[in-house]
């Protein structure tokens, strides 16, 4: 084409649409559009029956009045002259009507039974994946059914006899708490954290009160000295079944021992675990209000947690008599590896954290909180041993011989005191183990500072405080023993102790002798 012409067609076309690109020319016919659009797609096809001429329809062999394709057949049955009607090529198939994955009996084959059930035709009381469904609630047992299921002897399913003997009778125990005053009887509410080891304490102070049956493991066996995570410990308190599964308590439960103080008189305890999580807190409230006196569990890892405040406010508000269990000081030894002074400080600092809170709180009004004071304890459940300053002080009244009889220390005079040796009592040596306490080797009285006793002879460095040499150097020994020496070693080591371990605990792993050895020392 000429470039005139060229130019006018591009401005017709231009003239039909706007600046938008929108169609502003005159209307289109829609039928010749339809038409166009419906040769298009058949392709070579005809668009109309009336492009096959009659000779061609004569030639097939005859038309039909509709208009319609005939297709030669070979031959039929029928005897006919073969012809037959054609498909359609372009039949609509509907969006409901097509298959887009095999069906169920084309993948099972067939005599297969298939159901198919959507979610939305489930009960809402039917839970997708039902629970394991347990009768067993509670752990606790009544010893009147068993005599009557088993007999008088008391005779266990697995043919065992029951083994636990209680060094006291229950008539004599119940003597103690039906007397008409409390001067028999206390009442204690354990109260901590969570997993700070007050179950686990339970159990180590009903293990006193029961007669070993073996010369190993006592009355819960090996797995006693495991953590809760691994199976180990009775767990007693727990006596929900839920309780044992998820491995923290949940319901308060109170038991009744038999337990001495330090002075050998008897009591009727009550000891009352108390769970460790915060939303159980009101399990704890209800049994302060209960109780005549509060111990407090603190882990000597972690010191006062968020639960731990909650608990100290609400003992305060009860006016509770308060004692502190630092439970745990295993971990300063096993885990974080500490050496013995800086363990001395760690524990000094988690009770400065609690007096400082405490008197915060009470303004004052509370005494303070402090282990030659007698108010403080420090214990490990796993290992099973618990102690106070006085109850340590009593191990070395046939070891120590002060030969002093006139002179005074930073602490006083020992005239006239007898007991431990010659000059000290068990309560006046626990008053000397806390603080900046030093013994001076050469004039065997205590200082206040180390630069006032005499150096050591053999080492030449002065003392360490009594605290340290008294209470934490043996223990970081007997550790060491359980943990890296032989089975000869650690049989002789112990010997010279008075402690006497059998076979079983000696060829077991670290945990099972060092619970042996604390527990009989």
């Amino acid at each position: 084409p000429t470039p005139n012409k060229t130019t006018s067609t591009m401005a017709d076309e231009q003239d039909l649409y706007d600046e938008f690109g929108n169609y502003i020319g005159p209307d289109l016919d829609s039928s010749s559009d339809d038409d166009s659009s419906d040769a298009s797609s058949r392709g070579d096809a005809p668009d109309d029956a009336s492009d096959v001429s009659e000779d061609d329809m004569s030639r097939d062999g005859g038309g039909r009045a509709d208009g319609q394709l005939v297709l030669h057949e070979d031959g039929g049955d029928d005897g006919g002259d073969g012809m037959g009607t054609a498909a359609g090529i372009s039949a609509i198939v509907l969006h409901e009507d097509k298959v887009h994955y095999p069906s169920a009996e084309e993948v099972y084959g067939e005599g297969v039974r298939t159901a198919v059930l959507d979610e939305d035709a489930m009960d809402l009381e039917e839970p997708i994946v039902e629970p394991v469904q347990k009768k067993t609630f509670s752990l606790m047992r009544d010893e009147n059914e068993e005599k009557e299921a088993y007999g008088g002897d008391m005779i266990r399913p697995g043919g065992k006899e029951s083994q636990e003997e209680d060094l006291v009778s229950d008539r004599y125990l119940a003597s103690l708490v039906a007397n008409e005053t409390t001067r028999t009887r206390r009442s204690l509410a354990l109260v901590g954290h969570l997993h700070t080891g007050k179950t686990s304490l339970v159990d180590l102070l009903i293990e006193q009160t029961k007669v070993p049956f073996s010369k190993g493991f006592g009355i819960h066996g090996p797995r006693a000295a495991l953590e809760s995570h691994r199976g180990g410990g009775p767990r007693t308190t727990d006596t929900l079944q839920s309780e044992q599964d998820r491995q923290l308590s949940i319901k308060s439960c109170p038991i009744t021992m038999c337990l001495p103080d330090t002075r050998g008189k008897t009591f009727a305890l009550t000891m009352i675990d108390c769970p460790g999580h915060a939303n159980f807190h009101d399990e704890s409230v209800a049994s302060l209000r209960v109780a005549d006196g509060a111990a407090l569990v603190v882990d000597a890892v972690e010191g006062i947690m968020l639960h731990t405040e909650m608990l100290l406010r609400q003992i305060i508000s009860e006016g509770l008599p308060l004692v502190l269990v630092i439970n745990k000081v295993d971990r300063l030894v096993l885990e974080l590896k500490l050496p013995p002074d800086d363990m001395y400080h760690k524990l000094r600092h988690v009770i400065d954290s609690v007096n400082a809170f405490v008197s915060h709180q009470s303004n004052g009004r509370y005494p303070k909180l402090s282990p030659d004071r007698g108010n403080v304890i420090f214990a490990s459940s796993m290992h099973g041993y618990a102690f106070s300053l006085e109850s340590f002080a009593t191990q070395y009244v046939d070891q120590l011989d002060f030969d002093v009889e006139e002179k005074e220390d930073a602490f006083g005079s020992f005239k006239n005191h007898g007991g431990l040796g010659r000059n000290l009592t068990p309560e006046a040596f626990a008053k000397r183990l806390w603080g900046n306490a030093y013994l001076d080797p050469k004039s065997q009285t205590f200082q206040r500072r180390a630069g006032d006793c005499a150096p050591d002879q053999i080492t030449g460095m002065s003392p360490k405080r009594t605290f340290v040499q008294f209470v934490l150097e043996p223990m970081y020994k007997m550790y060491a023993l359980c943990v890296g020496e032989s089975e000869k070693d650690v049989e002789k080591a112990f010997r010279s102790l008075g402690v006497l371990l059998g076979k079983e605990q000696l060829r077991a792993s670290a945990p099972p002798p060092m619970r042996g050895g604390f527990r009989k020392y």
